[in-house]
């Protein structure tokens, strides 16, 4: 009988262990996860602000090309540039202007489609 009652108390000892590693377990991936969180937190603010800080640079960027692309395309500057390039170039004279009429489609004929909008919304 006392055989019996080392082997029984032994078989009760091993379960209140199992739950414990079991709790240890939890308690430690639980840690792991909130640390792995809080690290994934901070990865993606730092990002969020290096975006927001290139976004930032890009405007100022896109704000100047504007800017010399209008100074550039200006007739003032185009005429300049001509003048130092020595292409001869001057206003248009009315007898090198060519006026093209177009005729308005017919009564029957469907209106046709030019880049996805009607003709009658390009004539407006």
């Amino acid at each position: 009988m006392a055989k019996q009652r080392k082997n029984q108390s032994a078989a009760i000892h091993f379960g209140p262990v199992i739950k414990v590693v079991l709790l240890c377990f939890l308690f430690c991936g639980s840690a792991v996860g909130y640390v792995w969180q809080k690290n994934e937190i901070i990865r993606l603010g730092r990002q969020i602000s290096d975006r927001e800080r290139r976004l930032s640079q890009l405007k100022d960027d896109n704000y100047l090309l504007v800017n010399q692309y209008d100074l550039l395309g200006s007739q003032r500057m185009i005429q300049q540039r001509a003048q130092k390039l020595g292409l001869g170039l001057g206003p248009e004279q009315p007898g090198q202007m060519v006026w093209l009429n177009e005729l308005p489609p017919l009564p029957n004929q469907p209106a046709r489609q030019f880049a996805g909008r009607s003709e009658s919304e390009l004539i407006q």
